[in-house]
Order: structure tokens, then C-alpha cells, then sequence
């Protein structure tokens, strides 16, 4: 195992070979972390055994990343003998150490070669490792360790030189219009893994692909500051702004490139003609020669003007550059005027071009026109950098070798950096790593495409395009809009194309879905929309219907509408252009004849067309939650939850089936099966046995989207004691940002919505980070950091409900107060949970609006405002027809405010608490619910109140059924 010390963009930064010592053959891995060493080992090793081979020694050094309890259990449960070297003498190891210092060679000399970033050294890792294994090694007698592995020569003619310029081929199906150029430029990496392929970096968008129709520029590379500012811009977001034109050097890169405030000597400007004959102005920045004494040589006659670079402006790589042309396709394989003449590239495979094509004819610019051009350019500070001299040399096809090497000189010094460069320590207590699938999820979840175009451009394109085909096919089968001629005094809106990779719960891509959406900023109230309301299921809704299935061992069934708000009928007259990729060019708009995503009206005429449907199958809707449905079927109960387009039907499999029937009738629905993935809840079911709700991929998500992927856990979300937060939320904001790049209040809203589906058990250090939202300092980053320090160590938690043994119904609650607990206005802090047969479903934590003189009031107001929930739950109990077998209980551990619950004559105590809270006495006196007394160390309330002690705190998570989510039940 070795440490580069250089992160790349993936996140590697370490690599770990495996050599077989008969044949040579060596295996690279990229690791994160060293802590993986062990488990990349075991999984090569099963591999490898998987594969027919006889494995009898493991041998390594002393290093604890594979030296340990788990690797010896594996490899003796397999029967192989574990070695390892003495302590500090790496020389034992043998060949593996070796190559690790060979291939370390050949990945400094491939970077160094076409002058790359250091960020990509994982690429030249893998490529080299490819070359080692079919280069021929002098411990073979000259053989290869491919020929000794499968006993046949390897093929090196598929081998091309990494880094260099490619062209990709698009298929006709991806391009945007007939004209658009067949070639994409990009840059060559290596070879595809698991295809007959190669990995091409997308020198416009820096997505990494695979490709099969691949030609090579073997001469050419890219800039190496625009590669690392591609990088930057597509994984940490950079905001360089990247040349129109992509700056193109010939390998190998020899010379460095000019320094910011070098002044440099004149410059050769050309102008080149391509084959069509199109003008079009290639800038070749050329270093004058330089003499013995130091002065610039003058250009002779027939020598192409010069211009002067000093008064350049600098590009956005900070430094002079020079608008060398992006060679296309078409041009780097056509001769000028001379079709016989053409050069042929094979395909996969190129003659390596010495020069650029005979294409590119150079011609005199001794012009006033071609003088005024350039100093335009100059003067406007477009990208002007120096380029090689060879560059330009060969370009002008007039110059000798000799000459090409005099005109190298740059003529001026270089002036390097003095400034210390301190490596960054912020980080440096991170210990645990992020798996690259969840990388890779979470990039991709902030860069979904944005437009058409980008999504052509996305390694996935041909996805893109079916989803396209699909969902304007889907259009057309709705009747969605008529075409018609445009209305003269109509107001025409605009709509555009927005993509989404839907993931399930573990952050998988499952299918990729285009939706053509109106504008509807473009809309006016009371011209094209009225009403825009429309209710969906509250998240205790969906878990207390989750915990009815479990109790009446019911199946859980998730259906999803296809294109649901174009099932409703528009409410007013609105007219579209035609959707952009499907333009027939007539300019006539589309009328809308039912209703489009992205209209303001949409969500509400949607639900109303459902409800409506519903309403006539038989179905009730719940006057306690509007995104409820009811209906009782032979003594059989049938829920709905409603989110949008989202539907969980709860009931025995012949009413699944005949409610799908329904629905189907009237709507195309999707059966997504059992349920197992809603609104990014994991969810695990087995019928009448257990039920779980978890977050894992949406945590995993959130850590590495705040850079946190590597952090420390801690056991708890808040320190014990720390109730004083620095700054009055109602005074003098002071918003700091540790890291400009992570923003707070962002942190806050994604714990929150954890918070509401899964993850009670941090929902008061939530509740207190919500009060600093417009004036938290850098004390609060800290504070909200904890949290997600926490979360890392307890990413696989979630809510485990269990069926108890006993058939018995019961609803018991917890409240509990935190007298005075705000110290800028001195009021208390209510806590309160509900659970259904011991599950808990429903939970709260929030400032009172009232202040408090003493505990007996504050637990009376958090006992009232407890009873809200209770008697939520009794009315929707109720409307569902669900009978409770055994009495509400709400425990308190404040006897004085039971006290005066309970006795009516008992309110002096209370006197200055608002009237509205004392509706839980009546409550009481009717028998609606008892309250009663339990210690405060059992009071599960209080892990909502107050910061915790490592011990308590974990004792009240367990108590909320907070816990490790079992993999398989």
C-alpha cells in the first residue's frame, strides 16, 4: 500500500498493489483510505479463489492495515499461509515493494510527459499499471507477464499515449442538428474497465467516458491549467471561466508556460485557411529568438509580423493566452482542396501526426486588415497565451529544425512564487471514507443537466434520449395541447426540459426521466391561474399507516402515476411554444388542453382530478390529514397515503389488486412493488413482523455535500451543559461562513427534513441550530458539524418497529419541559412523543410561545400542547374506524403540574398560563386520556428538552426505536 499524497477528484488518495510472484502480474487498486487495504485484499483474494486458482502463501509487510485480526481469520478459513516481513525492512517484501517505486516512475514520467494535473494521477496509475503488465521484464527471460497469465502475446498495438488529444465519435441520435460536428475533442486517459473501450475525458464538460468509436491525435495534448480548471469547474465548483477555444500543445510537453508578469517578446500572428475556406483566424503566440547578448533578433522579411504581448490582459488562468483554434474532426482529416490527397485515419487507431494537416495552408498577413485584427485581439485581452514555438513552427511548415530549436528561446526569466504554501490541515482529522458510488451519486445530484444540450453532452445521452422520446410520446397520448396559429393578443409562454436521475433509497440511479415544464413565473394571478393549494400526507400520516399495516399484517404496495398532472383538464386558456427538441418549425403554439408541469394550478388540479376518482371508487378522504384515503372492503381496512404523484396502499393483496385495477382504469400507473423507497426513506417490511424507516443514502449524501464524508463520530448531537449560544437571533445578525463553499442554513434545512421521516433522536439540537438561521456565527458551524459528526457514526440508524406479541391497540405519550431554557427571552422548551404500541411515529420539539415562572407551568403547557397530537390521533382513529383497545396514557414526571391536571380546583398555580392551555383539564375530566407519573430518567420527552450525557442520551434513543437497521429479516 502507498500514500501519494495528492487527492484526486474522486477522492483517491492512496493505491495498493497485489503481485502473483509466478507470473509477475500485478494488480492496482485506488483507495481512499488505508483502512480499505483490508477488505480490497479479501475481495481479490475471493476472487481469485472464485476463479479456479490455488492460492497457498499471502505474504506482506507489518503494516496494520492488513496485519490484523480480520485478515488472518480470512486467509485461514481459506487455507493460506499469512507472511509478513520484519519490522522496518521493506527490502523483505520482494517484488511488490519494487513496483511500487516502478510504477510511481511511470505515473511521475506520464504526468510529466503531457504536462497533466497531479489530480489525475489515478488515471495514469491504471493506465501504467496496463503497460507493466505487458511490457516484458527481465525476471521472465524477456517475457511478458500476460503471455506467462494466459499464455499467449499480448497485442501493444491497441496501446496509445496517455494524455493525448482524441477525437469521439456522437451518434447520429445524440447530435443536435445536422450540421453539428460528429467529433467531440477530448482527452485520452486510459482503457475501460469492464467494455472494449476507452476513457475519455469531455474536454467542454470534464465528464469522464467510455467510448468505443475513438480516433487519436497522438502529438497533441491540452493545456494543462485549462484541464485543471475543467476539473475544478465540473467536481468542487470552481467558477473559472474557461476559453471558447480549447488551448491545444504538441507532446511532449517540454517547456513550461510563461509566468503572469513576464513580459514577453514579440509575437508571430498567421492567419490559416482550413479546407472550406471559411478565414477563420488561428492566433499562434511565438517566442522571438534570442542572440548571445540577449537581444531580440529582429524578423526579416519574410517573416510573419510580430506584435507585442505586454499590454495583454490577463486570461482567466491568470497569464497571457494564445487563441489556438480547437482542431476539428473534419479539419484534422481533410486535405485543402484535394479530396485524393485526404488523410485516412483508421478507426481505434491513428498514424501518429507529426504536423497539423496540410489543411491549415499558411499565408502572408503583412496586411493592415490582419495588423488591426491582431492588435484587437491583444487590446480586448481575449485569451492570449504563449504557446511552444514548435507549435507555430510547424503550423508555418517554412521553418527547419534548427531554426524550431532557436526560436524556443523565451527570451525572459522566469519569476516563480515566493509564497509558502501550507498544506491543508482543516481536514486532517478525517478518518472515515465515503464509497466512490456515493461520490459519484452525490456530484451527479448537483449536476443533473440543465438544459437539452447538456444532457446530449452526458455520459448517460442515451438514456436522456429515450427519456425524452418517452415523455413526449406520453404527451401526445394525453391530448396535452393542440397546435394552433399564435394569438395575436395572447400571452405565449415558455417551457424547458428538467432531468432527474431517480435513485432509490441507497442513492442508485434507476431510471432517468425528462419532464417538459411550463414557466410559470411567466403567469398572472387572476389571468392564467386562480387556486394553487393542494394537500399532501404529513410525514406522521405516512408512518402512523405504516404502523396500521404492521399491526393488521397488511402489505404495503407503492404506485406511482406516469405524467400525473397531465391527467387534468386545464382551467383557463393557456397558450405554449412548441417544447425545444421537438420544434416542427411551423411557428404555430400549442393551446393546452390539460394541465402541464410547471403551471401554478398544476399540483391542485391534479389532486382534484384523483380525489375526485377516488371519491367515486368508494374511498374516503380524511378530514384529520387531506393526503389520507380510506375505505373498508369485507371487514378488511384499505389505506392510501397521497404525495403528489406518489400512492402507498396498505391492505391485503386481493384489495392491492383491485384498487390497481381501479386506478388503472382511469390512469397509467406504475407498479413499483412493495414498498421500499418514498420521498428518500428506505423502507424494510415484512408483514406483521417488523418495519423499518431509514435515511442511510440520504445521510451519506448530506455528508459528503457539506465535506464531511471523513469526519470523526461523536455519541452524541450536542455537548451536555451547552444551553448558551452566543448572539441574540433577535439582534445584530452576523452570518459567517467557515467554509464559503458550505452554507448553514442549507446544513439545517436537510437535517430538518431527517428530522421529520426518520431521526427523531436529533431533533432537538436541530430545533436549536433553526434559531440562528440569519445570525449564526462560526460557533454555530460548529455546533452544526456535531450533528453531522454524529450522523457519520450513526448513518445506518433509523426507526425499527417491532409487532409486539400482544393483539392489544395502545397510544402512549411522553412530554416533558426545559424551564427557561432561551436566555434572551426566558422561555421554556416543550418536548412530547407519541407511540403506537411502543413505536414511535410522531414527535416534537419547539419553543413555548409563552413565558413560564416556574417548572409546574412550563410541563402544564408542554402537557397541553402534547395533547394537540393526542387528540389528533383519537379524530383520525376515528375517521379510519380503528378501535383502541387499551386507554390513552401521556406521562409527565412533573407531579405538581399532574396535580393540577387532574384537579379542577387546583389552577392558582396556573393562573397567569393563557386560557387555551387549559383545555387539557377537560380533556382529562372526560377520560379522553389519563396522565401519569414516570422518573425523569424514564421520561423519553426529555431527549427533546435538553442536551444529554453519552449513557442517558443513548439510553432514550433506544427508547424512540432508534437503532441499526437489521440487513435482512
Amino acid at each position: 500500500m502507498c500514500y501519494v499524497g495528492v487527492g484526486t477528484y474522486d477522492g483517491y488518495q492512496h493505491f495498493q498493489l497485489i503481485q502473483d510472484e509466478a507470473t509477475r502480474w500485478v494488480w492496482g487498486f485506488l483507495m481512499k483510505a488505508k483502512e480499505e487495504a483490508t477488505g480490497v485484499a479479501i475481495s481479490h483474494v475471493m476472487w481469485l479463489l472464485a476463479q479456479g486458482h490455488r492460492i497457498e502463501v499471502f505474504a506482506s509487510d507489518q503494516g496494520k492495515e492488513l496485519v490484523n485480526k480480520r485478515m488472518k481469520t480470512f486467509l485461514r478459513a481459506n487455507g493460506v499461509e499469512f507472511l509478513w516481513t520484519n519490522a522496518y525492512s521493506p527490502e523483505e517484501n520482494g517484488l511488490v515493494e519494487k513496483m511500487n517505486g516502478v510504477l510511481l516512475a511511470r505515473v511521475r514520467s506520464l504526468l510529466t510527459t503531457a504536462h497533466m494535473p497531479e489530480s489525475l494521477w489515478d488515471e495514469a496509475f491504471t493506465f501504467a499499471v496496463e503497460v507493466v503488465n505487458v511490457s516484458a521484464s527481465s525476471g521472465l527471460d524477456g517475457d511478458t507477464p500476460f503471455a506467462r497469465r494466459f499464455g499467449e502475446r499480448p497485442d501493444v498495438g491497441i496501446m496509445r499515449v496517455w494524455g493525448c488529444v482524441v477525437h469521439e465519435f456522437t451518434p447520429k441520435v445524440l447530435r443536435a442538428n445536422k450540421l453539428e460536428n460528429p467529433g467531440k475533442l477530448g482527452l485520452f486517459l486510459g482503457f475501460a474497465k469492464n467494455s472494449e473501450g476507452y476513457r475519455i475525458l469531455n474536454l467542454r464538460t470534464g465528464d469522464v467516458r467510455e467510448r468505443r468509436s475513438v480516433e487519436f491525435n497522438e502529438d497533441w495534448t491540452v493545456e494543462s491549467s485549462y484541464v485543471e480548471h475543467l476539473l475544478a469547474n465540473r467536481y468542487r465548483r470552481g467558477r473559472f471561466n474557461l476559453p471558447a477555444v480549447i488551448p491545444l500543445v504538441r507532446l511532449p510537453v517540454m517547456a513550461a508556460v510563461i509566468h503572469n508578469e513576464l513580459t514577453a517578446p514579440p509575437a508571430k500572428r498567421q492567419r490559416l485557411t482550413n479546407a472550406h475556406g471559411s478565414g477563420r483566424s488561428i492566433v499562434v503566440v511565438e517566442q522571438s529568438p534570442v542572440s548571445a547578448g540577449g537581444s531580440v533578433t529582429e524578423p526579416s522579411s519574410s517573416t510573419p509580423a510580430r506584435v507585442p504581448l505586454a499590454d495583454a490582459k490577463l486570461s482567466p488562468f491568470g497569464e497571457p493566452q494564445e487563441e489556438v483554434e480547437c482542431l476539428e474532426h473534419d479539419q484534422l482529416h481533410e486535405e485543402n482542396g484535394d479530396p485524393e490527397e485526404a488523410v485516412s485515419v483508421p478507426n481505434r487507431r491513428s498514424t501518429p501526426l507529426r504536423e497539423l494537416p496540410d489543411s491549415f495552408q499558411a499565408q502572408d498577413v503583412n496586411d493592415e486588415d490582419a495588423e488591426e485584427e491582431v492588435a484587437d485581439v491583444i487590446a480586448s485581452g481575449d485569451s492570449v497565451r504563449s504557446c511552444l514555438s514548435s507549435v507555430g513552427d510547424n503550423l508555418s511548415g517554412n521553418e527547419s529544425d534548427e531554426d524550431n530549436d532557436e526560436d524556443n528561446g523565451l527570451g525572459a526569466s522566469f519569476r516563480r512564487s515566493t509564497r509558502i504554501r501550507h498544506p491543508n490541515v482543516r481536514l486532517a482529522d478525517y478518518e472515515i471514507e465515503l464509497p466512490a458510488s456515493l461520490v459519484i451519486q452525490a456530484v451527479n445530484a448537483i449536476l443533473e443537466p440543465t438544459s437539452v444540450e447538456a444532457a446530449l453532452e452526458a455520459p448517460d445521452a442515451e438514456k436522456w434520449v429515450e427519456a425524452l422520446n418517452t415523455e413526449f410520446a406520453e404527451l401526445l397520448r394525453n391530448n396535452t395541447w393542440e397546435l394552433v396559429e399564435r394569438p395575436a393578443d395572447a400571452k405565449v409562454l415558455t417551457s424547458k426540459w428538467v432531468f432527474v436521475r431517480k435513485r432509490n433509497a441507497r442513492g442508485e440511479v434507476e431510471r432517468h426521466r425528462a419532464r417538459i415544464t411550463i414557466k410559470g413565473c411567466q403567469q398572472k394571478y387572476g389571468l392564467n391561474f386562480w387556486e394553487t393549494y393542494a394537500p399532501v400526507v404529513c410525514a406522521e400520516g405516512v408512518k402512523l399507516v405504516l404502523l396500521l399495516a404492521l399491526h393488521y399484517g397488511l402489505e404495503c404496495r407503492h404506485i406511482d402515476f406516469v405524467t400525473a398532472f397531465l391527467n387534468g383538464p386545464i382551467d383557463c386558456e393557456i397558450y405554449m411554444k412548441q417544447p425545444e427538441f421537438f420544434d416542427d418549425g411551423t411557428g404555430r403554439v400549442c393551446r393546452l388542453l390539460r394541465s402541464l408541469y410547471g403551471l401554478k394550478q398544476a399540483p391542485r388540479i391534479w389532486y382534484k382530478t384523483l380525489d375526485k376518482y377516488l371519491r367515486q371508487c368508494g374511498f374516503q378522504r380524511s378530514k384529520m390529514d387531506g393526503g389520507i384515503y380510506f375505505r373498508w372492503v369485507d371487514e378488511s381496512p384499505i389505506f392510501l397515503t397521497l404525495y403528489v404523484d406518489d400512492i402507498v396502499i396498505a391492505a391485503t393483496t386481493e384489495n392491492i389488486k383491485l384498487v390497481m385495477d381501479e386506478l388503472s382504469r382511469k390512469f397509467k400507473i406504475k407498479d413499483l412493488g412493495n414498498v421500499s423507497h418514498l420521498l428518500s426513506m428506505e423502507i424494510r417490511y415484512v408483514p406483521g413482523k417488523m418495519l423499518s424507516i431509514s435515511q442511510r443514502g440520504y445521510v451519506a449524501q448530506l455528508l459528503e455535500r457539506f465535506k464531511m464524508a471523513k469526519c470523526k463520530a461523536v455519541p452524541t448531537p450536542q455537548v451536555k451543559g451547552n444551553f448558551p449560544l452566543p448572539g441574540d437571533p433577535d439582534k445584530e445578525p452576523v452570518c459567517v461562513n467557515i467554509d464559503p463553499d458550505v452554507d448553514y442554513q442549507s446544513i439545517v434545512g436537510s437535517l430538518q427534513y431527517l428530522v421529520s421521516c426518520s431521526r427523531p433522536d436529533i431533533t432537538n439540537a436541530v430545533r436549536t441550530l433553526g434559531k440562528f438561521l440569519t445570525c449564526y456565527t462560526k460557533e454555530h458551524f460548529v455546533l452544526a458539524k456535531r450533528v453531522l459528526r454524529y450522523l457519520q457514526g450513526t448513518r445506518e440508524f433509523g426507526l425499527v418497529w417491532y409487532k409486539p406479541d400482544s393483539p392489544a391497540m395502545q397510544l402512549v405519550a411522553y412530554a416533558d419541559a426545559d424551564l427557561g431554557n432561551e436566555k434572551h427571552d426566558r422561555r421554556s422548551i416543550t418536548g412530547y412523543v407519541l407511540q403506537l404500541n411502543g413505536c414511535t411515529f410522531a414527535y416534537k420539539s419547539r419553543k413555548q410561545s409563552i413565558v413560564t415562572d416556574d417548572t409546574c407551568s412550563a410541563e402544564f403547557v408542554a402537557d397541553s400542547e402534547c395533547s394537540n397530537l393526542i387528540m389528533w390521533t383519537h379524530n383520525l382513529f376515528a375517521e379510519l374506524k380503528i378501535e383502541r383497545t387499551k386507554k390513552t396514557v401521556l406521562f409527565e414526571d412533573n407531579r405538581a403540574a399532574i396535580h393540577v391536571i387532574e384537579e379542577v380546583s387546583s389552577g392558582y398555580k396556573v393562573r397567569s398560563v393563557d386560557l387555551k392551555f387549559h383545555k387539557i383539564k377537560d380533556f382529562v375530566e372526560r377520560g379522553v386520556f389519563a396522565i401519569e407519573y414516570c422518573p425523569s430518567e424514564d421520561n423519553v420527552a426529555d431527549i427533546f428538552t435538553k442536551p444529554l450525557g453519552p449513557q442517558q442520551f443513548t439510553k432514550l434513543r433506544e427508547r424512540l426505536n432508534v437503532s441499526p437497521v437489521p440487513d435482512n429479516q
